[in-house]
């Protein structure tokens, strides 16, 4: 616990850092997390034995920033559909290809690539009225109230286990909790942002069904990264944060609320 501390009380103003300043070090920052998370993910499916094409992710990866910075034409779904053509192809033109290798080739591509780029995306861009910096920090206050709440909710309330299969120590108590500390986290940073920073924000109302449905995807991304893990025979998915482990281990369910703020995004435009 008291590494994981250390930890958060360096990579919180980290992060903080990286969103007030932005620019071409925060999106070469989310360039350098989606490689070494692509990477984790592909050494995981490699553990669990599939026979995995990595470079469509990698290269996309890689393009991310000259689209973004020198095009301006980043498409998160673009970008994720001509990665997963390349990957198919890497796949088919093998000896002797198979179904299930090219399924988890082109697994990472959607549940981490494609989040990333839509971060990439959104800090610069404005949807509405609404900044997508202020979509941003929302997401990852809704992920981290998440964590946090279910964390101490479940230490303290749990009594029935969630999926006990895949992570045995998560209970239902835990991820109502979870539910409730997104919503009021949410719910902070919106009133940060209008009367802090003087930006527009979406409605309480919005700003409620944000905090549920951005819970949920958080939970179910944490819960599929487990999965992962238990099926590849592996406890955590690298060690570049102490405490925490990997990149996914870190970043699985923000990755997943960054989708759902995303396509509220789509509705505003």
């Amino acid at each position: 616990m008291k590494t994981r501390l250390l930890t958060a009380l360096f990579g919180i103003p980290l992060i903080i850092f990286l969103l007030v300043v932005r620019g071409w070090i925060t999106e070469l920052f989310i360039v350098a997390l989606s490689v070494v998370a692509l990477y984790e993910y592909y050494h995981a499916l490699k553990s669990a034995g599939y026979k995995v094409f990595c470079w469509g992710g990698y290269l996309a990866a890689a393009a991310m920033w000259p689209m973004n910075r020198l095009m301006g034409v980043l498409d998160p779904l673009l970008l994720a559909l001509t990665a997963m053509l390349v990957t198919f192809f890497g796949v088919l033109i093998r000896p002797k290809p198979e179904f299930p290798d090219a399924a988890a080739s082109v697994y990472p591509i959607f549940t981490c690539l494609m989040p990333m780029s839509m971060f990439m995306m959104m800090l610069n861009a404005t949807y509405g009225l609404v900044p997508g910096i202020a979509l941003i920090t929302m997401s990852f206050g809704i992920a981290y109230g998440c964590d946090a709440a279910a964390y101490f909710g479940g230490r303290c309330f749990g009594r029935h286990k969630l999926c006990p299969t895949v992570s045995p120590k998560k209970t239902v108590e835990g991820a109502v909790c979870g539910l409730a500390g997104s919503v009021l986290v949410s719910l902070c940073v919106r009133l940060f942002f209008i009367r802090v920073l003087s930006q527009p924000m979406p409605g309480i109302p919005a700003t409620i069904l944000l905090g549920l449905l951005g819970s949920v995807a958080g939970q179910v991304g944490d819960l599929t990264a487990s999965l992962l893990k238990r099926y590849s025979g592996i406890k955590d998915y690298g060690n570049i944060f102490p405490g925490h482990g990997g990149v996914m281990d870190r970043f699985d369910s923000n990755i997943f609320v960054l989708i759902v703020l995303y396509c509220y995004t789509l509705v505003l435009h």
